[in-house]
C-alpha cells in the first residue's frame, strides 16, 4: 500500500495492508521485517522514527491500524534507536512518540 513519501530518502514508501500478526520486542520486530516475503516483495523493514510519523499522518488512507491508544497493541515500533537499550514508537490513536525499553513489545507495520 503506497504510503507516503520518506523523509529519510525522498522517495515513495510502500507499507504492509495490516500490522504483523503479533506483538513484537525491538529485536523480534526487526527480524520479522526482515524475514518477510509478503505482496511479491522481501526487502520490508521496520519505518524509522519519521517514516513512523508519515504512516500516522496517513493512517486513514493506509487503513488497519490500531488506533485503541492501548499499550502495547496501539503502540507501533521504529527501527530508530534512542539508546542502548531504547527505541522510538508512536501511538497512532493521538500520534505521541515516545520511547521504550528494547524488550517491550509493540504493533509492527513493516515498509518498503
Amino acid at each position: 500500500v503506497y504510503a507516503g513519501i520518506s523523509p529519510d530518502t525522498n522517495k515513495p514508501m510502500y507499507a504492509t495492508p495490516a500490522d504483523a500478526p503479533l506483538i513484537y520486542t525491538f529485536n523480534d520486530a526487526q527480524g520479522y521485517a526482515a524475514k518477510l516475503d509478503a505482496h511479491g516483495h522481501h526487502d520490508w523493514r521496520l519505518p524509522t522514527n519519521a517514516e513512523l510519523n508519515v504512516l500516522f499522518n496517513n493512517r486513514g488512507a493506509i487503513g488497519g491500524f490500531d488506533i485503541s491508544g492501548s499499550d502495547p497493541a496501539g503502540w507501533y515500533r521504529s527501527s530508530s534507536q534512542t539508546y542502548r537499550w531504547g527505541a522510538w514508537e508512536q501511538r497512532f490513536s493521538d500520534g505521541a512518540q515516545g520511547y521504550t525499553n528494547k524488550i517491550t513489545h509493540s504493533s509492527v507495520r513493516p515498509v518498503r
